[in-house]
């Protein structure tokens, strides 16, 4: 039998976004997670990348938010997601047009309600 590899993951660069040690990340108790789908910019391996901010976890007894990204393709080599410390200088929510700029733009369909 094969040895079961992992996707390894992109090396960290010079003002990177700081993946969350474990040790924050399994501390006892519950965590408050919050489910949010938004588009970001995530600095990774030295460069900008678009992903996706799905859940804000704040653990227990903890100051700071972990925000868990996607970014990429799937790829069986590489991981493309983790849980990274929040800091607005290493994740950016990209900003989204109201539904007034998106029809003013040209859009035949808005659909509103959404945060």
């Amino acid at each position: 039998m094969g040895r079961v590899t992992h996707p390894r993951q992109p090396a960290p660069a010079l003002g990177d976004a700081e993946r969350a040690p474990r040790e924050l990340m399994t501390l006892p108790g519950m965590s408050r997670d919050v489910r949010d789908w938004k588009l970001v910019w995530i600095r990774i391996a030295g460069a900008w990348r678009s992903g996706i901010l799905t859940v804000w976890r704040r653990p227990p007894n903890s100051a700071v938010w972990v925000a868990h990204v996607r970014w990429g393709e799937d790829d069986q080599r590489e991981q493309r997601w983790g849980c990274f410390l929040y800091d607005p200088a290493t994740i950016c929510p990209i900003p989204q047009p109201s539904a007034a700029a998106a029809v003013s733009a040209g859009a035949t369909t808005v659909f509103e309600g959404t945060p």
